[in-house]
């Protein structure tokens, strides 16, 4: 019975996903410079989204995850010192 609930939420999470990527992919069409990075990476986490009911998946989704938590840090201590680097 679980199983099968866990099925329906990862469904309605890519229903959810490709409901941003439609959006954006509109909103792309009409703002293509600004909107275009957002279409890109809405539409990457839809794709692994739908990957999540294999087993693999879910690892290497555990795995991104921690990359991309690294990447953001060190994208704000980046930002922070461009910001702030004296005259």
């Amino acid at each position: 019975m679980e199983k099968e609930q866990e099925k329906d939420m990862l469904f309605l999470m890519v229903l959810a996903a490709f409901g941003g990527v439609l959006a954006s992919g509109l909103a792309t069409y009409f703002h293509w410079i600004g909107v275009l990075p957002l279409t890109i990476a809405v539409f990457l986490i839809m794709v692994l989204t739908a990957l999540l009911t294999r087993k693999k998946a879910i690892h290497f989704s555990e795995k991104l995850e921690t990359w991309v938590m690294v990447a953001t840090l060190i994208a704000i201590i980046v930002s922070f010192i461009y910001l702030f680097r004296p005259a």
